[in-house]
């Protein structure tokens, strides 16, 4: 039983040493074209759901990774609610299957993390939702809405971002599409691509912010 033990200890442990070499090394990376990259593999095809008897570890480092991350910026949130954004972004990542790094990415691009923020089109927190949005969404998830306020609650903005960009995937069948249409709207994205049209600098700017959580500069 001790080596059984043993030997599963020291599997953890490689595992978890693989996984930071693999998100440490070849930082060329951070200087390729973001269009053609498989994002999906990256998003989707993570160690959440690779590794299920040592996810636990893996789950603790990411977390710390998160919260780290989150220090760079003024989130305008007290430290105990501050404290539960990682653990936020790593359930809701888990209920859809995606890597939480992306959702790390994304609220980097909407607010840089600012609970707060509002953009010159009305859209509030840190994923950035209209109120229309927001109410259409929470009614959807069986959430209480109380009002625009309601978008200046980490946890109720977390947990409506996470859901629409994942509505939007399953919507278009494409990550970059799905980000897209969360920065322009589903209705305006689909009228841009009848008319031919394509924007990419919304997603390019979420890859390139998620590109640099996986591979942090040293």
């Amino acid at each position: 039983m001790r080596l059984s033990s043993l030997f599963s200890s020291l599997i953890a442990v490689l595992i978890v040493i693989s996984l930071e070499s693999h998100r440490n090394k070849s930082p060329e990376i951070r200087y390729l074209n973001y269009s053609w990259i498989n994002w999906e593999g990256l998003v989707f095809d993570n160690p959440l759901k690779l590794i299920k008897k040592h996810k636990t570890i893996y789950e603790k480092n990411l977390k710390n990774q998160i919260d780290q991350q989150v220090l760079y910026y003024k989130t305008g949130l007290n430290k105990n609610d501050q404290s539960k954004l990682s653990e936020l972004i790593v359930y809701e990542s888990k209920k859809y299957g995606y890597d939480p790094l992306l959702l790390t990415a994304v609220i980097i691009t909407e607010s840089s993390f600012n609970n707060y923020a509002r953009s010159s089109k009305g859209a509030l927190g840190l994923m950035q939702i209209r109120p229309a949005t927001g109410k259409e969404l929470a009614n959807e998830v069986n959430i209480q809405w109380n009002g625009s306020s309601s978008l200046y609650d980490p946890e109720i903005n977390i947990v409506l971002g996470a859901y629409y960009l994942n509505k939007l995937f399953i919507d278009f069948g494409e990550l970059a599409l799905a980000l897209e249409a969360y920065n322009h709207g589903p209705s305006r994205l689909k009228r841009y691509l009848k008319k031919g049209y394509r924007p990419k600098r919304y997603s390019q700017k979420v890859f390139k912010n998620y590109n640099g959580l996986i591979y942090p500069s040293i």
